[in-house]
């Protein structure tokens, strides 16, 4: 229950909301979402924009309303949500409470495509590509003082079937300004 000049109002968070939000008297940001439903209005709160905007994305898809976005975001962290997107891993969200194969590869299916650089830099850092070619091209151009964050971007598109110059001279035209 939030308290806003003696107005109550019920805000629906991910369980990993913020610390501040279980003690009386402290002041939190949170992005929030309203849902104006026929004969109520929901708020959603999260910590991070960014999470927000996943969870804003996840109720653009068919079968997914704005409590099993909740769910979601509360059995996977943001970060792993996009990496599992990027990486097509429905297995992976079938392992979370509510989702079942078909809805797993619908999300797949319906959000990919949505992912934006903005979202894909969710992606730790540390994450290199799996595949060999591809993980040498990232390799090779962080050696050449790319950010990581562009480059990740710029291998994204690219074959891994290319031969290994090929793959970086293509990340490197996209990587020029």
């Amino acid at each position: 229950m939030l308290d806003v000049g003696g107005i109550g109002f019920d805000v629906l968070t991910p369980d990993h909301a913020p610390t501040g939000l279980s003690s009386k008297g402290n002041e939190v940001l949170l992005w929030t979402h309203l849902q104006l439903r026929e004969d109520r209005l929901y708020i959603y709160g999260f910590e991070r924009r960014q999470e927000r905007e996943l969870f804003r994305l996840l109720i653009t898809v068919s079968g997914v309303g704005p409590r099993l976005a909740i769910q979601i975001l509360s059995s996977i962290q943001p970060e792993e949500l996009v990496r599992v997107m990027a990486e097509e891993d429905w297995k992976r969200l079938t392992l979370i409470p509510g989702i079942g194969p078909k809805t797993a590869r619908r999300l797949l299916i319906q959000l990919k495509e949505k992912l934006t650089d903005e979202e894909l830099q969710f992606l730790p850092s540390s994450m290199t590509p799996k595949d060999p070619v591809l993980a040498q091209a990232y390799n090779a151009l962080q050696n050449l003082g790319f950010p990581t964050e562009s480059i990740r971007i710029a291998l994204k598109d690219i074959s891994a079937t290319d031969e290994l110059e090929e793959v970086i001279k293509k990340a490197l035209t996209k990587l020029a300004p």
